[in-house]
């Protein structure tokens, strides 16, 4: 099960690295263009994906967490108040380096982890490990797909981050 949960997480990267290199592509003034959509900016939605994968680290980490007291979600909005400041006023180039750097902690932490098959919880839910990493797959693919609507908004394609089309990238 872990190398299928490894695959997963290794598209949910490639699929990062695709967006915001066809970002750099497109250049800044669309990355930060404000529109009527899901996320006021392309940028927002990027910084959204990096955020919440970054919490999902954190919680998975710490072995879930069963106290869902004010005083938690009052961290846990310090923790994304932090996460946001620190993407302010990047380029896509260097949110980029900052999505990859997160992905070589997290890889560590899915090769390293004993038991993903383990119950993990959130609160008085519990689920594996490998279901919230499949949740984390699954919330980028959705926010990329925002991505590429709010780039066609503006005129411009999306790039194609279909599992089925990672799949077809791995063949020789």
């Amino acid at each position: 099960m872990k190398s299928y949960i490894l695959q997963q997480f290794d598209y949910h990267v490639w699929a990062n690295e695709q967006v915001c290199a066809h970002l750099q592509g497109l250049g800044e003034d669309v990355y930060r263009q404000e529109i009527v959509s899901v996320f006021p900016t392309i940028y927002d939605a990027m910084t959204h994906i990096y955020v919440i994968d970054c919490n999902w680290l954190t919680l998975l980490s710490r072995g879930g967490v069963t106290d869902m007291s004010a005083d938690y979600f009052r961290e846990l909005k310090d923790s994304i108040d932090r996460l946001v400041a620190q993407t302010e006023g990047k380029r896509i180039e260097e949110l980029s380096r900052m999505m990859n750097e997160l992905a070589v902690r997290f890889r560590a932490y899915i090769e390293n982890h004993e038991d993903l098959e383990a119950l993990c919880p959130s609160g008085t839910f519990q689920a594996r490990y490998l279901d919230f990493i499949q949740h984390m797959v699954n919330h980028g693919t959705y926010h990329r797909g925002n991505v590429t609507a709010m780039l066609r908004q503006l005129g411009h394609p999306g790039t194609p981050t279909d599992f089925g089309y990672y799949l077809y990238t791995l063949q020789p």
